[in-house]
């Protein structure tokens, strides 16, 4: 912790040298380890080559023989494609959404829905290539254009895992209402190649012992990276600029790679474990977007991915020496650790939307059983220069790692492949 987010690393700067050398130590640990190699050229870190093309002009959306323009009558929130199109549905709770369906969310839908265990869950939109929304009247309209999503160098990218989104004013909303299901609807940008960046990830793999098992994979991840170096917002002359980011996430981190030094010095389990530790999270998920999209193993047999992220302090919404689960409702997954012994209880913070917030979202779009194991009590440190180790509770970060070691190595032994509850997969 004190290497990973001390000054000398700058605050570990998504796609630069900073996190190359975070992510070039942390390989070096899983060597010490005897992990096997996943990243380039036989060692453990994978150098990622990323392209950010520009908008040329504002994005658009065609239905029903008329466009509408990005800043004027809709505004585009996520732009997942170049181009993306696919059938109007209007969304009904309960009513399956069909694949790449372009669905019109109810105007008075709330931001979330009663689930099967009785606390509220975000509205599932599982397949949906775009999802349309009336604009929030509270939200100030901006023409600002929206960023296209970054390409891989020399990788053909699947289809997005997320949807696109657009917010509609309340006119072309009731124009798109009006519509009858079935309408074809297109959104499309025009963009200009862009600059060329890199990011890296660190990777090892611990083979499973029992060849019935080893092909079933264990994911634990965090990410690598944080802020870096920047001025904060009316920032007086010589305030630290340095985001040291010692929570967010180096406590993850530390996490996986104390957890991956007891598994790989204990007896081997029957399954594979693979240890990831992703760049550019903080700048879109990309370390653990190139993951998914080339993954070192089928993400088929990826059983369960657990992503650490913000354990170093506790969180005064849950009892003390507890963690919780993002959308521990979704899945069998965090009650069935809990019954081994794991301090996992529900999310205390519907409102922030955690669980699409980290890395685990890019493999839980794709079908894996992808949650984050975090502590995060919304403390003011987040995403601010005084982010740094004097802040970390050591005795709470130590039992928590300490109380996910027998949950996990159970996992990663026994016969049991969590699933998605029924409308539940994201």
């Amino acid at each position: 912790m004190e290497f990973l987010a001390s000054d000398a690393l700058n605050g570990r700067g998504s796609g630069t040298r900073d996190e190359w050398i975070a992510a070039s130590y942390l390989g070096a640990q899983m060597q010490q380890w005897g992990l096997e190699p996943l990243g380039d050229s036989g060692g453990f870190v994978q150098q990622i080559e990323i392209e950010r093309p520009e908008m040329a002009a504002p994005p658009t959306l065609s239905v029903d023989g008329k466009k509408y323009m990005h800043g004027q009558e809709i505004r585009v929130q996520v732009l997942s494609a170049v181009r993306v199109s696919g059938t109007l549905q209007k969304y009904v709770p309960g009513v399956p959404v069909k694949t790449a369906a372009v669905l019109l969310m109810p105007a008075t839908l709330p931001a979330t829905v009663p689930s099967t265990s009785g606390k509220p869950t975000p509205p599932v939109t599982t397949g949906a290539a775009v999802v349309l929304t009336l604009e929030n009247p509270n939200v100030p309209a901006s023409a600002r254009l929206p960023a296209p999503p970054a390409r891989f160098v020399g990788v053909q990218s699947p289809a997005p895992a997320r949807p696109t989104t657009v917010a509609l004013n309340k006119e072309t909303y009731a124009a798109v209402s009006a519509l009858a299901e079935g309408a074809t609807v297109v959104v499309e940008a025009e963009v200009k190649p862009g600059p060329k960046t890199q990011t890296w990830n660190a990777v090892g793999r611990l083979t499973g012992s029992d060849p019935a098992s080893a092909g079933e994979v264990i994911l634990l991840s965090a990410h690598l990276d944080h802020l870096g170096t920047r001025s904060a917002p009316n920032a007086a002359p010589g305030a630290d600029t340095i985001y040291n980011g010692a929570d967010d996430d180096a406590s993850g981190s530390v996490a996986v790679l104390e957890l991956a030094r007891a598994i790989a010095l204990g007896p081997r389990p029957k399954r594979t474990i693979v240890f990831a530790f992703f760049g550019s999270e903080e700048s879109g998920g990309l370390g653990s977007r190139f993951f998914a999209d080339r993954p070192v193993v089928p993400l088929t047999q990826i059983v369960a991915n657990l992503q650490f992220e913000m354990i170093g302090r506790p969180d005064g919404k849950v009892p003390p020496q507890t963690l919780w689960l993002t959308g521990y409702e979704r899945s069998t997954l965090g009650p069935a650790l809990a019954k081994q012994g794991a301090r996992l209880v529900q999310d205390p913070h519907p409102e922030q939307s955690f669980f699409t917030r980290s890395d685990n979202i890019q493999f839980a779009r794709r079908g894996v059983i992808a949650h984050t194991v975090s502590s995060y009590g919304l403390h003011k440190e987040y995403h601010q220069p005084s982010d740094e180790i004097e802040h970390i509770d050591f005795a709470h970060m130590t039992d928590a790692i300490r109380s996910m070691l027998d949950p996990i190595r159970w996992l990663a032994n026994s016969e049991f492949k969590p699933e998605w509850r029924q409308g539940m997969k994201p």
